[in-house]
């Protein structure tokens, strides 16, 4: 393998790759990226757990085929401290050499043939969603994953088809039993969720770093048990959790006696500053809904305590009740929305938030027993 590749070209690919792989592998191939030069295509970055797999092209002036399997951390913290924006990378001795200006690395390597090859997917169904609306509602929802790993049907994010307005959507759900969030986003094209599959959670982390933040296309393909996001120059393949998600739609409150408005940005200032205080989050914030204001109140032993207040538009009579407050800030993060609108029936119900200007996403909130 001898090739000449830009410096950022490499870096980019090579960070895409660090999500992937494990840096504390029981077996050493676990924690390598394959670099695979072809003449006339470039070089390959492909990475696998066998759960989850990326393959990226970079564009390279090759001039000789190859192949070898390197530490992934080690290469990616190598490359970005090069010196020169023009790198080539060769292979002598089972070992990779990268060389930049007047900086030589040699790397030790594995054989290519020792590289777990990745599984053959078959596709079922094939749609196109857009970079920047998958990415959106990854944001909305991958923090309500749960990290229980014994609860199998929900430490994963749910998918369906959704129809709105004649128009074909891909909703995600997630939930922790505590709180749940879904979002969508219109799709083009079929599709085929796999029934009792859960999209994990390394899955979408993984899925998050690799969409951009334009209008461009990923087309995403539905197998048996897997998914493959792709887009030109990359792919991204990973196998589904088994596990049967709750009915959540049966939950979902419809009782909405208490309609409270508020601006999204003075209630998460104030939940920061409330954030401070409150360290356990077993611990109730009280929140107490008036007529126009807010009035938040949390008292800690050994930190203190802290009173805020904040204008509001509340449709109802006066109620109070308790609330995690990472988990509201949780959503205002995710919401970046100028209003935002909650929805309760009394003290001990479930909280639903909304975006008034954006249908699409919703989340709920269980409340807390106040001390």
């Amino acid at each position: 393998m001898d090739l000449y590749i830009d410096r950022d070209e490499l870096s980019r690919g090579l960070a895409h790759v660090q999500g992937v792989v494990e840096r504390r592998s029981t077996t050493a191939v676990g924690s390598h990226v394959l670099l695979h030069a072809r003449s006339g295509e470039g070089l390959r970055m492909t990475a696998t757990d066998t759960e989850i797999a990326f393959m990226g092209d970079a564009p390279a002036n090759v001039t000789a085929n190859g192949a070898l399997a390197v530490d992934a951390a080690n290469l990616f913290q190598i490359v970005r401290a090069l010196p020169e924006a023009t790198v080539r990378l060769g292979v002598s001795s089972g070992r990779l050499e990268v060389r930049s200006g007047k900086s030589v690395f040699r790397i030790p390597g594995l054989p290519a043939e020792d590289y777990p090859p990745l599984p053959p997917f078959d596709p079922r169904s094939t749609a196109r969603i857009g970079q920047s609306a998958l990415r959106r509602i990854i944001d909305q929802t991958h923090f309500s994953v749960s990290t229980d790993e014994v609860r199998y049907g929900l430490n994963g994010a749910h998918l369906q088809e959704v129809t709105v307005d004649g128009q074909s959507h891909l909703r995600m759900v997630a939930t922790d039993g505590h709180r749940l969030s879904a979002s969508q986003a219109p799709v083009e094209g079929a599709l085929a969720v796999p029934h009792r599959m859960l999209v994990p959670r390394k899955a979408l982390t993984v899925l998050r770093r690799l969409l951009e933040t334009d209008d461009s296309h990923v087309e995403i393909a539905f197998g048996d048990q897997a998914i493959r996001v792709s887009r030109p120059g990359a792919s991204f393949w990973f196998r589904m959790l088994d596990g049967e998600f709750p009915d959540y739609e049966s939950v979902l409150p419809t009782d909405h006696r208490h309609e409270v408005t508020a601006r999204g940005a003075d209630l998460m200032s104030a939940l920061r500053r409330v954030l401070i205080v409150v360290q356990d989050r077993s611990r109730a914030v009280r929140f107490a809904f008036g007529a126009e204001e807010l009035g938040i109140d949390v008292q800690n032993a050994d930190r203190g305590e802290v009173k805020e207040s904040l204008p509001i538009a509340h449709q109802g009579e006066d109620l109070v009740t308790g609330f995690n407050a990472r988990y509201l800030y949780d959503v205002l993060q995710a919401l970046e929305s100028e209003r935002v609108t909650l929805h309760m029936a009394h003290a001990l119900a479930p909280c639903l938030l909304r975006d008034p200007d954006q249908s699409g996403a919703f989340f709920v909130v269980m409340p807390m027993r106040l001390d």
